[in-house]
């Protein structure tokens, strides 16, 4: 028997942000692979978002930043150290701490993809209107900490 009540019901909103992040992350891949870059994964995503050219980060201050656990950013940090795109240095305090900082090749892959990501957002912004993307965003900035 089929629920008349479910039948019309909207999809629950975890399914509608799936979607978004789904529709961000294939396009990202696609545009990426367009100008000839690598993809990025969602884990390498995060760590050079919250990397700059100004300072070198910890993995633990990367992690928190992320809200990833330490061992999640370690090993998606170890992969971009081998692809070229970070540099890992001792730092200092602990003896196994260190610091983390792009190379050339990661400040290019990272702003290649940010530049995507802005586009992206203008798309969106021509399909909802700008107040609307507006609206959004500062909806989600509100929902969750961090």
């Amino acid at each position: 028997m089929i629920d008349e009540n479910h039948s019309n019901a909207r999809p629950p909103l975890m399914t509608i942000l799936q979607r978004g992040v789904r529709w961000f992350s294939d396009e990202l891949v696609e545009r990426l692979a367009a100008a000839g870059v690598d993809p990025i994964t969602p884990a390498h995503a995060a760590v050079l978002a919250h990397l700059d050219d100004e300072e070198a980060l910890s993995i633990v201050e990367l992690a928190r930043r992320a809200g990833v656990a330490r061992q999640t950013m370690h090993r998606a940090v170890a992969q971009l150290v081998d692809e070229g795109l970070l540099t890992n240095t001792p730092g200092p305090g602990f003896p196994r701490s260190s610091l983390i900082e792009l190379t050339a090749a990661g400040r290019r892959r990272r702003d290649i993809a940010s530049g995507i990501l802005r586009d992206l957002e203008q798309d969106l912004a021509s399909r909802l209107g700008t107040g609307t993307l507006a609206e959004l965003r500062e909806s989600l900035t509100q929902a969750w900490p961090g």
